[in-house]
């Protein structure tokens, strides 16, 4: 799901040169056969591929993501709070404990800000701006977050902050690299132990390892010290929690991961379960016995030296746990399109052809396990069909490109991937611009990319189109497609996107080498009208 973000391709395959003809008529074929359904299951499915958006194609229509009212979506918010607490788990430590947010900007089923509270007397939460995250990509130099991806941020962290506050805490938010933040608010707030998730990538792992041995200088510091109050070794503890699979339940070590997604899929289905959500008291407090003279202000988009940009047209999504509480109740449970999701997830156009959690997922602001409990809890009040399957498929395809990422390491972000394939690519400058840009003249591939630049966002295949575009028919550096989704995608993360562009160019996990995507077999000419005539 584009939710999920999870795309691959097909293996038809036309010439470039051939694709100047297109169909009139889209394709619809993933509606025609559906089995068993009764009427409210075609109702289900004319309200997942109808929305706001259609109604008129030729104006710029700007509609929210999750749709649900500022007081209907805290409701839903706090109600799954409650139903998720527990006011029987006791503390078992002494002192206090830091909690290093980093992409789990959430309250709910967050492993480190349990083990924070439970080891400990009074909890810290931190959120540490790295300048690193709004510098330059890698090999091209495209801005490492775009404006869209910086405003759904400030909208999380302002969320994270409010949820806190209601139970008894609060958010330091400051501006700087965590290896310098972190040990100074340890040594300040006399921390024993500063929790965070942990994370797989190069880079996170680099700041993770920087933070250790910054903590361990205070340590060695501190223990020359008199001062009772002065903290006493702390140490950095990372805690597992951004999959539906525990890393510590697989059938198999991460490192040993299949290269195979359905070996991946049938073992861990078969010889794994999925771990509970952990639960937390509906208070919190107390905040640590030292005064925070400075909490932080929640950042603006200029701020952090980017220029804000507006959703004019299209979907805008809403930043922050509630928002992300709010569209799983909105899809799941209010709108009932969990159970046609199978049939309508390939679309294109409106907010409810697929779940579009993928947001939320990204930063943190929803687990997969919640979204795993909420599609069993849907099953056994609603009904279990190949859909409600289909969700929890996806959400294995995520966990897949995050232990593909602990097994393979940097190579998903090489030119000849984790399969090391040896193939010259262009790199030609006006080619990319033009495919970046929405300017290639194909109207399929030109929409597509306007909606990505205007949004943040694109379906799922819409991703896999415009990335067989690119690699298969222009031939150009599959890690330029992929550094400019970094810069424009709400839901980026590096796992998923480079797993993904590694998968679709052909260099990663699959079978098949030669993907492709026929572009007149894709289009689809209504929502190509809507994307390239008000742009």
């Amino acid at each position: 799901m584009a939710g999920i973000l999870r795309f691959s391709s097909s293996n038809s395959s036309l010439p470039l040169k051939q694709l100047s003809n297109y169909p009139r008529i889209p394709s619809f074929s993933n509606f025609l056969h559906p089995p068993k359904l009764c009427f409210s299951h075609f109702r289900c499915i004319a309200m997942a591929t109808s929305s706001s958006s259609t109604k008129n194609p030729s104006s710029a229509t700007t509609f929210q993501v999750p749709e649900l009212a500022a007081d209907e979506m805290e409701r839903m918010a706090e109600q799954t709070f409650q139903r998720y607490s527990s006011n029987t788990i006791k503390r078992k430590g002494t002192g206090t404990a830091i909690v290093w947010f980093r992409y789990d900007l959430r309250v709910l089923d967050n492993e480190a800000l349990y083990k924070a509270w439970v080891s400990s007397e009074s909890v810290l939460p931190v959120y540490c701006l790295d300048p690193r995250h709004f510098q330059s990509t890698h090999f091209f130099g495209f801005p490492k977050t775009g404006a869209l991806r910086a405003q759904f941020l400030v909208e999380c962290l302002a969320d994270l902050r409010k949820n806190l506050t209601k139970r008894g805490l609060n958010l330091v938010i400051r501006h700087g690299k965590p290896e310098e933040i972190l040990p100074a608010l340890a040594k300040q707030f006399s921390a024993h132990t500063i929790y965070a998730q942990k994370e797989t990538c190069s880079e996170e792992l680099r700041v993770e390892k920087l933070v250790s041995r910054a903590l361990e200088k205070i340590s060695l510091t501190t223990t020359m010290m008199a001062s009772s109050s002065a903290p006493k070794n702390p140490t950095l503890r990372l805690v597992w929690g951004s999959t539906m699979y525990h890393k510590d339940d697989l059938p198999f070590d991460a490192r040993s991961v299949p290269d195979v997604y359905t070996e991946f899929r049938k073992s861990v289905e078969a010889k794994s379960r999925i771990r509970q959500c952990v639960k937390l008291p509906m208070s919190l407090a107390p905040l640590p016995p030292v005064a925070v003279e400075d909490w932080g202000s929640i950042p603006t988009v200029d701020g952090l030296g980017l220029q804000p940009q507006q959703v004019s047209k299209g979907m805008r999504f809403e930043g922050g746990e509630s928002a992300a509480i709010g569209r799983v109740h909105e899809y799941f449970w209010q709108k009932d399109l969990l159970c046609v999701y199978k049939e309508t997830r390939n679309g294109m156009l409106g907010s409810d052809y697929s779940t579009k959690f993928s947001p939320w997922l990204a930063s943190g602001c929803i687990s997969p396990r919640f979204i795993h409990d909420e599609v069993k809890r849907y099953e056994m009040e609603r009904l279990a069909n190949a859909s409600t399957y289909w969700v929890l498929f996806e959400l294995l395809w995520r966990d897949y490109f995050r232990f593909i990422s602990i097994r393979h390491g940097n190579s998903i972000f090489q030119l000849g991937g984790p399969r090391r394939v040896e193939k010259r690519w262009s790199q030609d400058q006006k080619l990319f611009e033009s495919w970046r840009d929405g300017c290639t003249g194909y109207p399929l591939i030109d929409a597509n990319m306007k909606e990505l630049s205007a949004t943040g966002f694109m379906s799922n295949r819409g991703r896999q189109i415009v990335c067989s575009f690119l690699v298969r028919d222009m031939g150009i550096d599959w890690r330029m497609g992929a550094e400019w989704f970094e810069t424009c995608l709400l839901d980026y993360d590096p796992c998923s996107n480079y797993g993904n562009w590694t998968y679709g160019a052909g260099v990663g996990n699959d079978p098949r080498e030669d993907r492709y995507f026929s572009i007149p077999k894709q289009v689809s000419c209504f929502f190509s009208s809507i994307w390239v005539l008000i742009s």
